[in-house]
């Protein structure tokens, strides 16, 4: 027809089918660029606040506190590392904060006296949550019952859902990002985009 068409059209509708509670979905090279265009996309120039207990090093020795500078956004931790609680981040909320981001602490755990908050509360503190699934399960599944999923952190109220599109999954490298409509859109039409 001569008219343009969006790239991964097909993949795209595959994981809104997959993901139904999701409004919108985007590919892009892998996990770490997922996180990276979320958070330059929300939050350039302004706050990223994230619990110190989840401050990651995920594969290839990236640090997360690294791609986040990255992003021309400033990292803002809450909490310590082992507990961070819900007024952490409420007290840490102000016009400079851009997002919240949630992340799955997916290669380590902290045990004994600890504590974390729940997208489903963070949701709740008026500012856009970005959650990092990690593996990628798309649903919950009984077989991966302590395995954050998808579906759930929509359901709680996260704004944008990032995970890896090759793990659980089993495609090529990539990472997904799942959403909200007006957020996964201003994430889409960002020009970082493009280059991820």
């Amino acid at each position: 027809s001569g008219t343009r068409v969006q790239r991964g059209r097909g993949a795209l509708s595959a994981l809104r089918a997959a993901v139904p509670r999701a409004a919108a979905a985007l590919a892009v090279n892998n996990g770490a660029a997922a996180l990276v265009l979320c958070t330059t996309a929300l939050a350039a120039g302004k706050e990223v606040l994230v619990s110190r207990g989840e401050m990651v090093e995920i594969g290839d020795g990236f640090r997360l506190p690294d791609l986040i500078a990255s992003t021309g956004a400033r990292l803002r931790e809450v909490g310590t590392t082992n507990r961070t609680r819900l007024a952490d981040y409420a007290v840490a909320v102000t016009d400079q904060t851009g997002c919240i981001l949630k992340v799955h602490p997916s290669n380590f755990r902290v045990e004994g006296f600890t504590s974390s908050v729940e997208v489903c509360e963070l949701a709740g503190l008026g500012v856009p949550v970005v959650a990092d699934v990690g593996s990628g399960l798309l649903r919950p599944d009984p077989l991966l019952p302590d395995e954050p999923d998808v579906d759930t952190a929509l359901a709680a109220g996260a704004a944008l859902v990032t995970c890896s599109g090759d793990k659980l999954l089993g495609g090529p490298q990539a990472g997904l990002i799942f959403g909200q409509a007006a957020f996964v859109e201003q994430v889409r039409r960002h020009p970082l985009a493009r280059a991820v």
